[in-house]
């Protein structure tokens, strides 16, 4: 007997969509949503991904607020900063831009997948 266990976080968002997907009111509605919400995460970590590389380098929470680290401007400049300033800091991380790339181009691949999965869905069930 296999036994698949959840964490509590997955039981939440599983038991999240389900009620929000009941609230779907029409067919397409109900096809469309979770597509809408897988969408809205692939755009957001093609986003992330694509600063990363323009960037060339990847920013992590400082774990000792001590030294000399960098901080995040409104225009998103990224500038070495101390303690002394006020704001989160962070410390950079070379990325691999190959692995980086790859990952952008599946994700891009992904979100074709998804517009197109919401293209049927506007095909099966037209309003």
């Amino acid at each position: 007997m296999r036994v698949t266990v959840l964490s509590v976080s997955a039981l939440s968002a599983l038991s999240a969509l389900a009620v929000l997907s009941a609230c779907a009111t029409t067919p397409r509605q109900q096809c469309e949503f979770p597509l809408r919400s897988e969408l809205a995460n692939v755009r957001d970590e093609i986003r992330a991904s694509e600063l990363l590389l323009k960037r060339g380098f990847r920013l992590e929470p400082v774990t000792e607020p001590y030294g000399l680290h960098f901080c995040i401007w409104p225009n998103d400049a990224v500038v070495p900063c101390t303690n002394e300033e006020d704001g989160p800091m962070f410390d950079k991380f070379p990325i691999n831009e190959r692995a980086e790339m790859a990952k952008l181009e599946t994700l891009r691949l992904e979100k074709a997948r998804i517009e197109a999965a919401l293209a049927a869905c506007a095909v099966q069930f037209p309003e």
